[in-house]
């Protein structure tokens, strides 16, 4: 499948080329419908052609009616050979062969359409079912971001430095639904149409706090540097900003910064020894995620890709 062969030299132009063999293989059966091609890029790759030829390649099939095309969902075969039974037809044996079996083992048809409802709702999870992967270097946030994502339902979320996108673009890729970033990541990834531009702030109550700290030394608790660096932009002018690894309190500060959520990844010693201090100083809370507008946007995305997988069942992962 996708083994095709270019002959440069042959009078035949090379797009015309991958365009009959494409069709060949979506009109024989090798290629079923439903079946997701590779993107412009990965196939441009593949057989080392331009991704305007290939691009050009799949708008013929698209205008032939064998395969089509969707923006941010993927290229789909769409063929359907004459004389084929019907997918409803297969569908309606299939179910008649459930509900026979069903009966065989004496259940009732009020049990049976129990069964069906229960199976349809666990199917329907997986259907709604989003792997989303947010690229930040504030991985001291995770906790917090996948709190609030939470609100979306049905999601898992994973938080990726962006050192890691960079070594394994093409793993992270395949193992998320969508990725969350501040940035692009074209650059980065072979297919960009997974990628949902977001807005990072911080809580304004946590601001507030920061400003009005009068501790001269205060411990931030981080693992990267990139958040002890943010930590020392809201801190006032003056105040001492002491990093701390998550291991043991900096000895002699007055105050201590935590990311939200951040406290419950750490071992029982450490959390005990903030409760501890924070018995007699002051221990601020910071929290730094998706903006009100990035939510509604993010909400929007994700629901019309929901929508999309109940229509296209390339885009469910069995």
């Amino acid at each position: 499948m996708f083994d095709y062969q270019i002959n440069p030299d042959s009078e035949t132009p090379i797009y015309r080329q991958l365009v009959e063999q494409i069709k060949n293989e979506i009109r024989s059966g090798v290629l079923k419908t439903g079946t997701q091609l590779p993107t412009v890029r990965q196939m441009a790759e593949k057989l080392n052609l331009s991704c305007g030829t290939v691009k050009h390649v799949y708008d013929c099939l698209q205008e032939m009616g064998d395969i089509e095309m969707t923006r941010r969902r993927g290229t789909f075969v769409k063929y359907v050979r004459k004389g084929e039974v019907s997918r409803k037809q297969q569908a309606m044996h299939a179910i008649d062969h459930t509900i026979r079996k069903l009966l065989e083992l004496n259940f009732s048809p009020a049990e049976i359409q129990i069964f069906l409802n229960l199976k349809m709702r666990e199917w329907g999870l997986r259907w709604s079912g989003m792997r989303m992967t947010v690229v930040t270097e504030y991985t001291e946030m995770a906790a917090a971001l996948e709190k609030q994502l939470a609100e979306i339902g049905n999601v898992q979320v994973n938080v990726c430095p962006m050192r890691q996108l960079r070594e394994y673009p093409h793993i992270i890729d395949e193992q998320s639904d969508v990725l969350l970033t501040a940035q692009s990541l074209s650059y980065l990834l072979p297919d960009s149409g997974k990628v949902i531009r977001v807005a990072f702030q911080p809580e304004a109550a946590d601001v507030a706090a920061l400003a009005a700290c009068t501790a001269r030394r205060v411990g931030v608790l981080c693992e990267s540097a990139a958040f002890f660096a943010l930590m020392k932009q809201y801190l006032p002018s003056g105040t001492e900003a002491i990093e701390a690894a998550g291991e043991k309190l900096p000895q002699e500060i007055d105050a201590l910064v935590v990311p939200a959520g951040y406290v419950d990844t750490l071992s029982d010693d450490v959390r005990g020894e903030i409760a501890q201090f924070e018995k007699t100083h002051a221990v601020l809370s910071f929290a730094y995620r998706l903006d009100e507008g990035s939510m509604l946007y993010l909400g929007e995305r994700i629901s019309k890709i929901r929508d999309e997988r109940q229509q296209w069942p390339g885009m469910l992962r069995l």
